[in-house]
Order: structure tokens, then sequence, then C-alpha cells
């Protein structure tokens, strides 16, 4: 089957449960609720309520799109390092996506524990993110406008390797990256010679 855009929907994804860390209005939700079918479940957790909100104003517009009888989407509003407290149960899902939010959490190591438990044996967390070249030193976390550009929060790659292992994650892989380009001369001269 094939998605408006052109893109091939892979057969194995059809009938999953997939949750979305950080859904924002719910975009990416939307997209795998047509990838995994009317069989399939999407939940969506973010923090805000104005996100939240606004992605569950889409859904019946999406149900009726898709052709589907009743929705396979929830939204559910919580904090990614406690997915646990949201109802979402251990070895439930199939796969878990997010996209840059993982590096705005204090505490990586229980996000990380938390997805692990959520997946099914075999299940997969695909994620994007903003990782650096050597370790962050705390006066750079502090600083808010490097928090912001999702810069202060990132792991050293190494360690995101290791802690993914130590929370049950058995073979991390890249799967491709790019060098994030700093334009600002004032977070240059800041962040020094981290690349991310």
């Amino acid at each position: 089957s094939y998605y408006g855009c052109g893109l091939i929907i892979p057969d194995c994804i059809k009938n999953s449960k997939i949750v979305d860390l950080g859904c924002g209005t719910g975009r990416d939700v939307y997209l795998l609720s047509q990838f995994v079918g009317e069989n399939g479940q999407v939940v969506g957790v973010d923090m805000t309520d104005e996100q939240i909100e606004k992605a569950e104003s889409f859904k019946d517009y999406h149900t009726k799109k898709f052709n589907y009888t009743n929705s396979n989407i929830q939204f559910k509003k919580g904090y990614i390092e406690f997915l646990d407290k949201l109802g979402l149960k251990k070895n439930t899902y199939d796969i878990v996506v997010s996209n840059c939010v993982v590096n705005l959490s204090p505490d990586k190591e229980a996000v990380f524990k938390q997805v692990y438990n959520i997946l099914k044996d075999g299940g997969e967390f695909y994620f994007s993110d903003v990782y650096s070249s050597q370790r962050i030193p705390e006066y750079l976390k502090n600083d808010d406008v490097l928090w912001g550009e999702c810069l202060s929060g990132a792991l050293y790659w190494n360690d995101f390797l290791n802690l993914a292992k130590k929370c049950g994650f058995k073979d991390p892989r890249l799967v491709s990256n790019n060098e994030i380009t700093i334009q600002n001369k004032e977070l240059q001269e800041k962040l020094g010679n981290i690349k991310f």
C-alpha cells in the first residue's frame, strides 16, 4: 500500500502498535496511523496541554480521511520519563519513535528504561536526536540559550551507546548523521571545539 506522498508502506508495520514521544501537534502520529491501518494503534505523548489539544482537534478529520470506522489514535499528556504513569503497559508496543526530544530530557536513562519496558521483545526504538563529540560541561548544560537550541542537553555519542546498552538495548545503531553547523559566533565561542 502507499501513502499519498509516494512512500511505500512496508507490510510489516501493518497492525503494529507504535508510540511517538514528544508528538507535538500529532503530525507524525497521523502519518503513522495510516501506516499501521485501522487495526493498528498509535499513541502520541506530549507534556503540554496546548499541543495535545491541537493534536486531538484533527482526530475526526483523519478518521474520515482514512475511511476508518474508529480512530486508531490516542494522545496522552505526560513526561517521556514516566510512560508507565500514562498507562502504557510493559511489553506491549512494537515500535517507539521520537524526533529530537530525548536531548531535552534531564533524565535520559529514565527515558531509555521506560521505552525498553513498553517495547515487546524484539521491538525497536527509532529516533532522531542531537549528540555531541564530547561530554558537555556542566556550566554549558545550565545555559538556557544552548538548552533551547537542543545543544547543551546533547549526550556524548559514546555515553549514549553505553546508556542504551545499560537499559537493555542490545544493538544500538546509527542509521545516518549530519554535522550541525553553528552559525552564531557567540554560541560558537561558548561551545569551543564541541561538534554536534
